[in-house]
């Protein structure tokens, strides 16, 4: 799939203003998951400050559409390049700079949390750049 890069920094430049990482500066590592479908799109995520996980969401108050019109961007860049739209984008980074994009087409569910996968999810998704 041949897909600008630019999408991927541009997407990490966003996360960076976020409301709830600007508030947190001893993150080290943060992973959020967006939903979309037709006409709405929503995203949780958390912030991973050494044994702690904060939950958290992807906003940026004075932009508020700023990330989600960049994801809706992205997601019609990755549909041109292989004729699929993805319905839940994982976004991971940690605080060094470096980022891990990641994509369901399929399973609208695969990154969904609830009372019975919480603790799990919480982890499946901290990131581990190694």
């Amino acid at each position: 799939m041949n897909v600008n890069p630019k999408y991927i920094r541009e997407i990490g430049e966003l996360v960076m203003r976020c409301d709830d990482v600007i508030e947190e500066p001893a993150w080290k590592a943060l992973a959020f998951v967006f939903d979309i479908t037709e006409g709405h799109m929503a995203n949780s995520g958390f912030l991973y400050v050494d044994d702690e996980i904060i939950p958290a969401a992807a906003g940026i108050e004075d932009d508020l559409m700023a990330l989600d019109n960049k994801i809706l961007e992205f997601r019609e860049a990755i549909f041109e390049a292989c004729g699929h739209k993805f319905v839940q984008l994982l976004i991971q980074m940690n605080s060094a700079g470096k980022i891990h994009i990641d994509f369901e087409f399929d399973n609208p569910k695969r990154w969904n949390m609830g009372p019975s996968n919480y603790r799990a999810m919480r982890e499946q998704l901290r990131p581990a750049f190694d």
